[in-house]
C-alpha cells in the first residue's frame, strides 16, 4: 500500500497536490498547521475540502506553542 502525506493549508497548490496524491496513492493524510493565524478562514477551508474526499484523512495539528517559543507569526 501506498502513503502519502500532504501539508494541505486549503490553498490552490495545496489542493492541486492533494488530487495529485489522490491519484497515486492508496492512502493520503492531509495535515494542515494551526500556528494561530489571524484568518481562522484558512483552516475553515481546508476542512471543508478535505472533507469532499473520502480518501484523504485530515488532521489539524495546533503549533501555536512554538508562536510563545519566540517564532514570529506569518501576517497572513
Amino acid at each position: 500500500m501506498k502513503r502519502a502525506v500532504v501539508v494541505f493549508s486549503g490553498g490552490q497548490d495545496s489542493t492541486t497536490c492533494l488530487v495529485q496524491a489522490l491519484q497515486q496513492y492508496d492512502e493520503v493524510h492531509c495535515v494542515t498547521f494551526d500556528y494561530g493565524q489571524r484568518h481562522r478562514a484558512e483552516i475553515d477551508v481546508a476542512r471543508e475540502l478535505a472533507l469532499n474526499w473520502e480518501h484523504a484523512a485530515h488532521k489539524v495539528l495546533d503549533v501555536t506553542l512554538l508562536n510563545r517559543a519566540g517564532g514570529q507569526q506569518p501576517d497572513t
